[in-house]
């Protein structure tokens, strides 16, 4: 718009000049409203019209993410399928071991480092050392096997009946046991000394049962050291001896079979309380009791009997 200013001269408006500012002014809108509307063209041009190069670099971007999302489910897949090959695994090892396998380590990362952990050299030794282990317990198997096959062939149903192989007292309870064999302190004397049998603590009047089938060979009623004693003989060069009985039912040279009543408990010559001190022998050498009480008892409760047989450090007698 023009700018007019009165002339008191001529009575009349007259048209301002600009000047040097006013068309700097107007240069300068000029500009910052050419540069304005060419964004604003810029950006509508650009919303609804792309260039070649822009139109080919969407489209990449479009397939990308279609490959990547169906990459993606078929790794979800894979991994599935990882899990259920793992768990089957577990099952077959447990079938053959009977065991849970072995942990391997938790891994963080993903399911291509779990594997290829797997198959490093350090598990690949580990896997060599397993089998060689596995190749010598066969051979020790092997050998044990043969050994058994051997002892089952050499084992004949009078050996069998020759070993006492059952506990002298019917109700054998294994927390009842005091000292077996080994050397211990005497009850009077406070001496160490060696301790030729096992002692079973039981009440007065217990019945002595036969261990085996033999023949009395010696009875001794006394009232100093072992007391009233029965000596049985077995075959195959067992024997057996009971101390401290207080009745015997048995005479020298009568026959007598496995299970038979062959005297009672009791606590006569140095016995310190009632009990019943146990021997057997073996083509005169002395063996430990405990190991031939297998037939009545678990091996629980055997690996219990040792430890308290071994553990007692005072014998009764």
């Amino acid at each position: 718009m023009s700018k007019y200013q009165f002339n008191r001269d001529q009575l009349r408006f007259i048209e301002a000049g600009r000047g040097i500012g006013g068309l700097i002014r107007k240069v300068g809108t000029w500009v910052v409203v050419s540069m304005v509307l060419a964004v604003l063209y810029y950006f509508l041009f650009s919303s609804f019209f792309h260039l070649p190069e822009e139109r080919r670099l969407i489209r990449e971007r479009e397939s990308l993410t279609e490959e990547y999302d169906l990459l993606y489910g078929k790794m979800e897949t894979l991994d599935l399928v990882i899990n259920n090959l793992e768990e089957r695994d577990k099952d077959i090892y447990r079938t053959v071991f009977k065991s849970d396998p072995p942990d391997i380590g938790h891994y963080t990362q993903s399911t291509i480092a779990l594997y290829q952990a797997l198959g490093s050299t350090d598990y690949y030794d580990l896997v060599f050392q397993t089998d060689s282990i596995f190749r010598r317990l066969d051979q020790k198997v092997d050998r044990i096997e043969r050994l058994f096959e051997a002892i089952t062939a050499s084992i004949t149903p009078d050996i069998v009946s020759a070993i006492p192989d059952i506990s002298p007292l019917r109700e054998f309870d294994i927390h009842r046991v005091g000292a077996t064999v080994g050397v211990r302190i005497h009850p009077y004397y406070k001496t160490i000394r060696m301790h030729t049998g096992l002692d079973v603590i039981v009440t007065l009047g217990t019945d002595v049962l036969a261990p085996a089938k033999g023949v009395v060979t010696d009875v001794v009623r006394s009232s100093r050291e072992s007391g009233n004693t029965v000596t049985v003989e077995h075959a195959y060069g067992y024997k057996t001896v009971y101390a401290h009985l207080s009745h015997v039912f048995v005479r020298k040279g009568q026959e007598v079979t496995k299970g038979m009543i062959i005297a009672r408990v009791g606590s006569s010559g140095m016995s310190l309380a009632p009990h019943l001190h146990y021997e057997i022998w073996k083509e005169e050498v002395l063996m430990n009791p405990i190991h031939f009480c297998y037939a009545q008892i678990t091996p629980e409760a055997y690996m219990q009997l040792m430890i308290t047989g071994n553990n007692s450090g005072q014998s009764l007698d």
